[in-house]
């Protein structure tokens, strides 16, 4: 653990370093090109009418009755207006914890997507947020202990839908293709969409009402990019939806995780508008504006905001977790690929003279070709979200991610370890069948050998992939170095300083590990000359 918190305080040095330089000569009010900083505005119109419900578990009909029980009774005493002033008052957040996930307790699972403030949102390893703090009655409610998972948004009803958790909470509008997957609650919440433009935007200003702003979008063409969260209402209202009755815009829809990335973006230059929910996008705009404020924009600012997160807020133990989940899934899954691959290597250098060995071969072919011709990320969603239910089994993400790790690399190691057989002289094989080993022992102990040394460098370039596409276990909750350092980035409502961070140690760990190899190397020539 002490390693790990130097090499990360390491990082955020070099970083600051970055700052100082990139900061100099700078006015607050401007940014490194001397323009005047330019912040997001909202338009102040509901663009939508909607209202968020919980999605509750199609297989716990009780659990829908006591869930419409409960909001009954916290509306009727005031507990929920109480809430609400937790976040749009003067009342103070409450902090929520969850429990580890034990499936012999009783226990309310919740499904989250823990960037969505005031709604839900994180500080630590605790949970804030409206429906954190109702979660937390809830479960009190019913005598279990909560447990909350968080997730992408996409994933928040079909985790519920395939029992995986007993209840989404996550800012959800109610949506007739969501009913699906779960069945919904009374509403507890009136909802909308806005629209964020940038501050220096007059396009909307002679708007009156929702169809002079839909008029302005719907005239500017295709030319425009609107960035909305996948999934969410303001996607279904830009692309159009006719369920909703939502005729859509011809503009280009850009998707992302979160809201602030999208107003990131806005800001950025790269979209035009963004379409969130109300309440979140006041939280946002606020932030970053904030963030970009006219007395003090600069880089060193978002750095100051990266140590609050990483450091007061513990953002480092997230950091440090997401550093060990990516290293056990890529190890792991190597040593798993290694192995697989071995074993397919040499099946199919085996000769094909009998009907077992032909069988053996095409069965290996297969698998191959199956692992080598989907992308890793269909793999993990398959497994996670398709098998596993159908097979009833329950997995947690990075179980799964070491497990499909492993089954990708066989696929690959093993048309590595063929090469490095092939490479080896058929002389060493003839030999070892000579002096009456079989086939197997001399594989296992001649030719394997000598294959791993002229195959080594390979097999360092297929552990350093592992390493870098562990970013993609986000899709099935598992928490690796992106999902830490885009915790922090959610939180600060600024993804440059930890974005860069996340760079880095990357490319330490690629750097240490080619050390390594190059290491390994030199020592194996040694005791070649040796020989």
């Amino acid at each position: 653990m002490k390693k790990m918190k130097k090499l990360l305080f390491l990082t955020l040095s070099l970083v600051m370093m970055l700052s100082i330089l990139t900061g100099c000569g700078k006015k607050d009010s401007e940014n490194v090109t001397g323009q005047e900083v330019v912040t997001a505005k909202i338009v102040e119109m509901d663009l939508t009418i909607e209202e968020y419900a919980f999605g509750v578990d199609k297989n716990q009909p009780e659990l829908l009755e006591d869930v419409n029980s409960f909001i009954a009774q916290i509306k009727a005493n005031g507990t929920f207006d109480k809430i609400c002033n937790n976040y749009f008052g003067d009342g103070t957040p409450v902090a929520v914890k969850s429990a580890e996930y034990d499936p012999n307790k009783d226990q309310l699972v919740v499904a989250t997507n823990a960037a969505f403030e005031p709604f839900e949102y994180m500080e630590g390893d605790n949970y804030y947020g409206i429906d954190m703090e109702i979660a937390a009655q809830l479960a009190d409610y019913l005598g279990l202990e909560l447990v909350i998972q968080n997730m992408e948004f996409d994933a928040v009803c079909l985790s519920v839908g395939q029992q995986k958790c007993d209840i989404a909470m996550a800012g959800l509008t109610i949506k007739e293709d969501r009913k699906e997957y779960v069945n919904f609650s009374d509403p507890y919440y009136n909802a909308a969409q806005k629209l964020i433009i940038k501050s220096n935007d007059t396009s909307f200003d002679d708007c009156k009402s929702v169809p002079d702003i839909e008029a302005v979008l719907t005239a500017k063409g295709e030319d425009i990019k609107i960035g909305v969260q996948n999934g969410t209402t303001g996607q279904f209202y830009s692309e159009g939806d006719e369920s909703w009755g939502f005729a859509g815009f011809p503009a280009q829809t850009i998707g992302y995780k979160n809201g602030s990335l999208a107003v990131q973006d806005l800001l950025n230059g790269n979209i035009d508008y963004v379409i969130i929910d109300s309440a979140p996008a006041t939280c946002i705009t606020e932030s970053i504006n904030d963030m970009l404020g006219i007395s003090d924009g600069s880089f060193k600012r978002k750095v100051e905001k990266f140590k609050e997160i990483f450091i007061e807020q513990d953002g480092y133990k997230r950091v440090v977790e997401g550093l060990k989940n990516t290293l056990i899934i890529a190890i792991i899954g190597l040593i798993i690929g290694i192995l697989i691959g071995t074993v397919i290597a040499t099946v199919r250098v085996i000769p094909k003279y009998k009907v077992l060995p032909r069988i053996l071969n095409g069965i290996c072919s297969f698998y191959v070709g199956l692992f080598r011709g989907t992308p890793i990320v269909v793999q993990l969603l398959v497994f996670y979200y398709v098998m596993l239910p159908i097979m009833n089994i329950h997995m947690t993400g990075v179980n799964v991610a070491i497990l499909v790790f492993g089954l990708n690399s066989g696929a690959y190691i093993s048309e590595i370890m063929r090469s490095g057989i092939q490479s080896v002289d058929p002389g060493q094989m003839e030999a070892g069948r000579a002096v009456g080993l079989s086939f197997g022992t001399t594989m296992m102990k001649i030719v394997i050998p000598q294959a791993v040394k002229n195959i080594l460098p390979t097999l360092g370039n297929e552990f350093i992939a592992l390493i870098k596409e562990t970013s993609v276990v986000s899709f099935i909750g598992a928490a690796d170095l992106y999902v830490a350092f885009n915790y922090i980035g959610s939180n600060s409502y600024e993804f440059m300083v930890p974005y860069l961070v996340m760079a880095v140690i990357y490319i330490v760990l690629v750097l240490l590990i080619s050390l390594g190899i190059k290491l390994m190397e030199r020592s194996l020539r040694k005791s070649d000359r040796r020989n």
